[in-house]
C-alpha cells in the first residue's frame, strides 16, 4: 500500500485547535491518541521531542534579543563593604571577665591544693604541731578500737619531744623516709582526702600496755597526778589500759615505818613493759671531778667537792633513777654519759668519768716527753735530736704534727735558746697542776714550766717558772705511737723568776 505525506493545517485553520497531525506520515490523530492509526508512530515520543525543541529556541530568540557588548572586558566582582566592628555589651564583657577569674581561681586553687596538702608539707606542718602541742587530734588517727584519741591523750607525745629536739628530728626522718618510726609505734600514711582532690596524710598511733607495780598495801599510784590505783597487797599488779606512746609521770606513795616516801618520776612510755613503783630509798657516793654539778634525772642535786665527790642520800628511788655530771669551762661544757641507778647500787659508790678525759699520769707523760724533746733541741739546735727519751719527736706529741703552730712555736723558742750567747744551756722540766674535762672529749690540762737557765758571764742561774693550760685530745689515726696529742695551749703566766747559785 502506498502512503502519501500530506503537510499540516495551520493551527488557526478550521479543527486546528483540537486536530493533531502525525509528524510521519500526516494523517490526523486526536490529541489523546499515543500511536498513528495510519502508520503506528510513537506520537508520545514526538510530542517531547518537539516541546524540548520548542524551549532550546525560545532560549536562543531571548539571546539573539539582546544587545552584544561593544567589546569583551574583564571585570572583577566587587566585595561587600565590611561592616565595622561592633563593641562588646556590658553583659558580655562581664560574662567573659567571670569566666576568666573562675579558671584562674580554678589553677591557682589546684596549685595551691597540691602543695599544701602534698605529703612532705603536711609532715612538716605535723611535725610542728608535735613541737607546740597544738592541733595534734587533726594531725594523728588510730586504727585501735580501745584507743579514742583526745587533745589530752596525745599531750604526752608533746611532752617528751618538746625536751628532746634530737628525737624529734629523728622521728621525722622515719616518717619521711620509711613512713614507720623505728619502734613502730607511729605510721605516716594517707588516710583520706581533703576537699574531694588532695591526699589527707596522718600519724596512725599503736598504742601501749604498760604495767606498774608497787611494793606496799595501801600506796597510792597516780598517772599524770591522776589516781589510777591503790595497793591492796605488798605485791601489787595493775595493767594500764591503751595508752599513746610518749611522756608520763607516775607516782606511788604512801607511809612505810612511820616515813612518808614517794617514788615519783617521769617515763617515756614506748613498749608494754613494766615500771616499778616499789617506795625505799638509795644511799650513794658519786665520784668525779671537782667542782662539778651533778644531776639527778635532768635535775641539779649539787657540786661536787674538792675531792670530786657528791653523795646522795635516802633519795626515794625510782626504777628510771639516773645521774650524770657536767663541768664547765672557758673552754665549754662537758658532761658525763648518763647512768642508770639501781636498787643495788644502795651504800655503794659509782664512778662518773667524763668520756675520752686524760688522767694525770698520762697527762704528766705527754708533758714532760714535749719539753724533754724541746731541752734537746735548745742545747743541740739539731731537729734529729728533738725527741723524748724513746726517741719520739716533738711533732709526735701535737695534733696534724709539724704543720700545729703551738708545735711551730715551741720549735722557735728552743732555736733560739741554742742561738743565745749568752746562754750556756738550758735544763727545762714539768710537772701537771690538774686536769679538767673540755668539750667533745678534749681535756684542758694546766702544767707548770721550770726554765733553768745556765749564763755565760755569771755564777748563778736565771731559773722562771710559767704555767700553760693546753687543750689535749685522743690522737687520731695517723699517730701510731701516742694515745693523746696536743690541740693548743694558751698563752705563758709566769709564776716565778729568781736567781739560784750554779
Amino acid at each position: 500500500m502506498h502512503f502519501t505525506k500530506l503537510a499540516a493545517p495551520a493551527n488557526d485553520q478550521p479543527g486546528g485547535g483540537n486536530t493533531n497531525f502525525c509528524p510521519n506520515c500526516g494523517q490526523p490523530v486526536a490529541v489523546t491518541d499515543t500511536f498513528c492509526q495510519n502508520c503506528g508512530y510513537n506520537l508520545q515520543t514526538a510530542q517531547e521531542t518537539s516541546g524540548q525543541a520548542a524551549s532550546d529556541q525560545s532560549q536562543q530568540t531571548q539571546q539573539a534579543s539582546q544587545p552584544a557588548p561593544a567589546s569583551r572586558q574583564r571585570t572583577t566582582p566587587q566585595r561587600p563593604a565590611r561592616q565595622p566592628r561592633q563593641p562588646w555589651s556590658k553583659k558580655k564583657k562581664t560574662i567573659w571577665w567571670s569566666a576568666g577569674v573562675v579558671v584562674v581561681a580554678l589553677i591557682g586553687f589546684f596549685v595551691w591544693g597540691s602543695n599544701h596538702y602534698s605529703r612532705a608539707a603536711t609532715l612538716d606542718r605535723t611535725i610542728n604541731d608535735i613541737k607546740s602541742g597544738k592541733h595534734l587530734t587533726a594531725d594523728f588517727t588510730s586504727a585501735s578500737s580501745d584507743l579514742t584519741l583526745s587533745k589530752s591523750k596525745l599531750l604526752p607525745i608533746n611532752r617528751y619531744y618538746s625536751d628532746h629536739a634530737k628525737d624529734l628530728n629523728t622521728l621525722k626522718a622515719d616518717l619521711a623516709n620509711g613512713g614507720r618510726s623505728s619502734d613502730g609505734n607511729f605510721v605516716y600514711e594517707q588516710s583520706g582526702h581533703h576537699l574531694l582532690f588532695f591526699p589527707k596524710y596522718q600519724i596512725s598511733v599503736s598504742p601501749v600496755y604498760p604495767t606498774v607495780t608497787t611494793n606496799h598495801t595501801g600506796n597510792v599510784i597516780t598517772l599524770d597526778n591522776q589516781k589510777i590505783a591503790t595497793a591492796t597487797t605488798d605485791d601489787f599488779t595493775k595493767k594500764l589500759s591503751a595508752m599513746v606512746p610518749g611522756e608520763y609521770h607516775l607516782q606511788s606513795k604512801g607511809k612505810i615505818g612511820g616515813h612518808n616516801l614517794t617514788n615519783s618520776s617521769d617515763y617515756h612510755i614506748t613498749s608494754s613493759k613494766t615500771y616499778d613503783l616499789e617506795l625505799t630509798t638509795i644511799s650513794v657516793e658519786l665520784d668525779t671531778v671537782p667542782g662539778a654539778d651533778v644531776y639527778l634525772n635532768g635535775k641539779k642535786l649539787g657540786t661536787t667537792n674538792s675531792s670530786g665527790t657528791y653523795q646522795i642520800k635516802n633519795e626515794p628511788w625510782t626504777s628510771d633513777m639516773a645521774v650524770y655530771a657536767a663541768y664547765t669551762s672557758s673552754a665549754g661544757k662537758a658532761t658525763t654519759p648518763t647512768t642508770k641507778l639501781t636498787k643495788n647500787d644502795d651504800q655503794s659508790y659509782v664512778n662518773l668519768d667524763f668520756k675520752d678525759m686524760i688522767s694525770e699520769s698520762d697527762a704528766d707523760d705527754l708533758v714532760s716527753n714535749v719539753f724533754t724533746a724541746a731541752e734537746s733541741l735548745s742545747n743541740s739546735g739539731d731537729m734529729d735530736e728533738a725527741t723524748d727519751d724513746d726517741g719520739d719527736a716533738m711533732a709526735d706529741f701535737f695534733a696534724n704534727g709539724e704543720s700545729n703552730e703551738y708545735f711551730n712555736d715551741l720549735k722557735k723558742m728552743a732555736q733560739g735558746y741554742y742561738h743565745n750567747d749568752d746562754l750556756d744551756g738550758v735544763d727545762i722540766s714539768t710537772n701537771v697542776d690538774g686536769v679538767k674535762p673540755g668539750p667533745n672529749g678534749t681535756s684542758e690540762v694546766t702544767f707548770t714550766v721550770e726554765y733553768d737557765f745556765s749564763l755565760s758571764d755569771y755564777d748563778y742561774d736565771h731559773v722562771q717558772d710559767f704555767q700553760y693550760t693546753a687543750t689535749i685530745q685522743p690522737a687520731g689515726n695517723d699517730s701510731s705511737s701516742q694515745s693523746y696529742e696536743i690541740v693548743k695551749y694558751g698563752h705563758a703566766v709566769k709564776t716565778d723568776d729568781r736567781h739560784e747559785d750554779a
